[in-house]
């Protein structure tokens, strides 16, 4: 109660002086603060939240990570060619369940602390990240990684294919957390095998998370060997579609964008990463103008570096800006409804997270107004997207549950994590300089 509500729903509802009631896992009621009201309700003091004149949306949908990579972050950053020349063999060496385990619960207590409240993943040892993930309390879209050559957990495509049936056999039945099936991207696979992906992904009923039209030479690549682009041979290998997210597109053309907007597939907009990496920036608002289903993500802690969605907020409207070469464009709004409802889109999730509506989950953040660069507070979604840092979010919540409130987390301790990732980190330091040559 006590902050600005913007519920993000069809009709930009919002209250000045709003209050959100929840009733278990999920919104009760959304309106105008009304101290009457709770009294009626009966509801005990010490369950009622003071925003204290902060901003209460729907929280951040992460649409596209690889949290277990977080004790690799930093390491060869700005090196040309850097996923074939460090980041793979890199994870060849290092990557292990403990690794795992430990990366994601570092990882996730920076996401919960930047007001991330559900999150897509693909990588290795999937199911040591949806362990992290139960014990977290966020929600979370867990893909386990596949590929021709497998990777640290598999020698082979059909090693791969066995982790993925282990990891829906652990999630089966889980509303938080739920399994998907991550063929890593077109050049990683060949047609039959990302064909199979999708005959699992039909019959296990899981979702498809995969990376597409994101490098320069990928297009080369499936006209070499397909006779076509990327994303019209991924759709004939069945893989977009109402169910699935595909990181990046950047390199999606007009024909392309119209295809995913048919298809209903997912899309993950990661500005950060692509443009640190020299790769180039997505049609991010055509797609939108054009009615796809788009989010943003952070990619992985060695590509984008920070893992909170905060940050992303602002260079997704500039990129968009400069892009287009129109201030006009990709407006505050269109911002935060991308990285909230838009990401639970993405994610094909919009039934049950993204607004502030009753009947939705209650996954809700509080953005703090009291630092300098919040006030004054003209434009509450201005104020998110162009001056909001992570250090703003004061709660994040999940299915009605705290996992941080006034910057203490409840569900994780980062001091034990970090001193349990320490001894891994000085192994990974003392080997390392074999990838930097």
């Amino acid at each position: 109660m006590n902050g600005t509500v913007l519920t993000m729903d069809d009709r930009w509802t919002s209250y000045d002086c709003g209050m959100v009631i929840v009733a278990g896992t999920t919104i009760r009621e959304v309106g105008p603060f009304d101290q009457v009201r709770l009294d009626q309700l009966g509801i005990p003091k010490e369950h009622i939240i003071d925003a204290d004149g902060g901003i209460i949306i729907p929280g951040f949908v992460n649409t596209h990570t690889h949290i277990g990579m977080s004790l690799f972050r930093g390491i060869a950053d700005d090196t040309a060619n850097r996923l074939k020349r460090v980041i793979f063999p890199l994870e060849r060496k290092f990557t292990t369940p403990e690794v795992v385990y430990t990366a994601s619960l570092h990882s996730l207590t920076e996401m919960i602390l930047g007001g991330t409240t559900c999150f897509a993943d693909m990588y290795y040892f999937a199911t040591q990240t949806a362990r992290a993930v139960q014990e977290s309390g966020i929600r979370g879209v867990i893909g386990q990684s596949v590929a021709t050559y497998g990777g640290p957990d598999a020698p082979d495509f059909p090693t791969s294919i066995e982790l993925v049936h282990r990891l829906d056999n652990l999630l089966k039945g889980n509303d938080r957390v739920m399994a998907a099936i991550a063929p890593h991207a077109p050049y990683s696979l060949t047609k039959q095998e990302l064909l199979q992906c999708a005959e699992i992904h039909s019959d296990r009923d899981i979702r498809i998370l995969s990376h597409l039209a994101e490098m320069p030479f990928e297009e080369s690549y499936t006209d070499e060997h397909y006779h076509m682009r990327p994303i019209p041979f991924y759709r004939q290998c069945n893989l977009l579609g109402s169910r699935t997210t595909m990181a990046h597109c950047i390199f999606a053309d007009g024909n392309d964008q119209r295809l995913l907007v048919e298809t209903g597939t997912g899309i993950a907009h990661n500005p950060s990463a692509n443009s640190k990496s020299g790769k180039g920036i997505a049609p991010a608002y055509d797609l939108i103008t054009k009615g796809a289903r788009l989010g943003l993500g952070t990619d992985g802690p060695m590509s984008g570096n920070t893992m909170d969605m905060v940050h992303i907020l602002d260079i997704t409207a500039k990129f968009q800006k400069v892009l287009k070469k129109d201030p006009t464009i990709m407006t505050p709004r269109d911002v935060l409804r991308a990285a909230t409802r838009g990401g639970a889109e993405a994610l094909h999730l919009e039934k049950s997270i993204g607004t502030l509506e009753r009947g939705k989950l209650a996954d809700i953040v509080i953005v703090s107004t009291d630092s300098p660069a919040m006030f004054p507070l003209y434009d509450p979604y201005a104020a998110i997207v162009y001056a909001a840092s992570p250090a703003d979010i004061a709660m994040t919540m999940v299915d009605g549950k705290q996992l941080m409130y006034r910057r203490k987390l409840h569900t994780l301790d980062p001091q034990a994590i970090r001193i349990q990732a320490a001894d891994m980190v000085s192994h990974i330091r003392h080997d390392m300089h074999e990838f930097l040559q």
